[in-house]
């Protein structure tokens, strides 16, 4: 299980939210979710066996919900060692 974190773009209204909600809920191996405002920000507890990134970002944007690209966790130059790359 690992929590997955995707940066909204732009505002989403309420209608949208449960949309996106039920929508990524439907996923198999999505165990919760929870929006949050300022910066919009989208928390997905997933199985990462079963469950992508991708797989949530598609289902966002089918609900009219827009994803920040992912940024390069080596952007600025260093390296924790976590990630394995």
């Amino acid at each position: 299980m690992k929590t997955e974190t995707l940066n909204i773009l732009g505002p989403v209204n309420a209608e949208a939210t449960e949309r996106a909600s039920a929508s990524l809920k439907a996923i198999p191996g999505v165990h919760d979710v929870s929006f949050l405002d300022g910066p919009a920000r989208l928390f997905a507890h997933i199985d990462d066996k079963t469950t992508t990134r991708e797989d949530l970002v598609s289902a966002l944007v089918g609900a009219g919900v827009l994803v920040e690209e992912k940024p390069n966790p080596h952007a600025n130059g260093s390296c924790c060692g976590g990630c394995g790359s």
